[in-house]
């Protein structure tokens, strides 16, 4: 099967868009790299599922292709210029509905892009830790106890971490008139 007469068309916009935004390639690869496993399990339960190699190959190159244009927009564009510009985008809809859609979108997109690498880093902290205790991860039962001892700490570390951040946000006042758009000091 041949591949989407759109899919050759929107993979040369998007290496434009990527060579336009000054994104460093190495940089990219490096953003791509772990997603790869991913892209190839999906791309592989479609081509078993529906029988066609074609649609798979075209899936994956789908696949890449988001990730590495996010990953263009989120290596150029700093976090205040995200939230603003989500913010402006649905500024229509606030005023028609008198509601703060748009700030509440921006606030999640910037808290979302700040906890993925704490989230990262946590989790390395905690399986190192597990490790130094003498945790092994050979066996269907050694991934299994390693996924559950990473999992729990993980998780209750970043619930604490979001009600800090909750905390924080309601004694800014957060929610009320006169508020500061995310990524800017009030």
């Amino acid at each position: 099967a041949s591949p989407p007469p759109w899919l050759p068309p929107v993979a040369f916009a998007v290496l434009v868009f990527i060579a336009a935004s000054g994104a460093s390639p190495v940089r990219l690869y490096r953003m791509l790299r772990p997603a790869i496993p991913f892209i190839v399990l999906l791309s592989a339960l479609q081509a078993v599922l529906q029988g066609s190699t074609g649609v798979a190959l075209a899936s994956a190159l789908r696949m890449a292709l988001l990730y590495l244009a996010g990953s263009a927009v989120t290596a150029t564009t700093g976090e205040g210029e995200i939230a603003g510009a989500i913010e402006g985008a649905f500024r229509p809809l606030d005023r028609l509905t008198g509601g703060s859609t748009g700030r509440d979108l921006s606030t999640m997109t910037v808290l979302a892009l700040a906890f993925i690498p704490m989230v990262r880093e946590e989790y390395l902290s905690i399986k190192m830790a597990q490790e130094a205790r003498g945790l092994r991860y050979a066996g269907p039962g050694g991934a299994l106890r390693g996924t559950y001892a990473i999992a729990v700490p993980l998780l209750y570390s970043l619930s604490r971490r979001a009600d800090a951040i909750a905390l924080a946000m309601e004694a800014r006042c957060y929610g009320m008139d006169g508020y500061s758009r995310p990524g800017q000091r009030s």
